[in-house]
Order: C-alpha cells, then structure tokens, then sequence
C-alpha cells in the first residue's frame, strides 16, 4: 500500500514519472494561457488607447477647421459687403444686396470650377460609350 501511495507522488496525471520540481503538463497549459490572455488584454488595451488618441486628434482638427470655416465665412461678407459699398455708395438697398450677391456667386463658381480641376478626369473609349469599369491590359 505504502508502495502504491510512493508512486501515486513521483507521477504525473498520465502515470509517468516526473522529476522533483517539474511542472506537470496541465499546470503548463494553464499558464501558458493564463500568460497569453494577459497578452490578448495588453494588445487590447494598447488598440483602445491608440483609437482614443486617434478619435480626440481627429475631433480636435475637425474643431479648428470648422473654427477656420465660420472665420474665413465672415471675412468674406465682410470683404463682400466693402466691395459693394466702395463701388456703389448711393445706390439703393436692392442694388447693393444684388451686386452682394453676384460677388458671392461669383466666388462660389471659382471655389466649384477650382474643385472640379482638382478632380481626375476618366477617359472616354473610342467608341464614345462611357468608360467601362473593367481595365483593359
């Protein structure tokens, strides 16, 4: 009995036999997946933060652009409105506000014919169909 009890201490979950001091394959795994869960969280963790300082970042130059935009809208009118006042100082309400607003349109067709430029342009097959959206070797 005593025998039974000796070898029931030296092996290991699959009746083998281990040295003093070694780990046995279950305690292994257990931390070998305990090590890598706090991996898995770490990474986690690091992902969040680096999402966090991209979103705060992104918000943050979303914020001074839109500060940039309402500013730059009232220079405009301002400047606008001295134009019109420069080129026609005796003229009545209605002509003012209708050469206030040709100059804003004016500027709003440069800003989309500029916009347009800027984009690039799709070549038209030779057989004048639209563009197939395949390429061709």
């Amino acid at each position: 009995m005593a025998l039974a009890e000796a070898h029931g201490t030296q092996g290991d979950s699959a009746g083998g036999h281990r040295a003093a001091g070694e780990p046995s394959v279950s305690s292994a795994i257990e931390h070998l997946v305990a090590s890598s869960q706090g991996e898995v969280t770490k990474r986690i963790d690091l992902a969040l933060l680096e999402g966090h300082e991209l979103l705060s970042r992104t918000l943050q130059r979303a914020a001074l652009a839109a500060c940039g935009m309402v500013l730059a809208a009232g220079a405009w009118f301002a400047a606008a409105a001295c134009a019109v006042l420069l080129v026609a100082p005796n003229a009545t309400l209605t002509v003012r506000l209708a050469a206030f607003g040709l100059i804003n349109a004016g500027g709003a067709l440069g800003l989309i014919a500029l916009a347009m430029r800027g984009r690039p342009q799709t070549p038209a097959r030779a057989s004048g169909n639209l563009p197939s959206t395949t390429e061709q070797p």
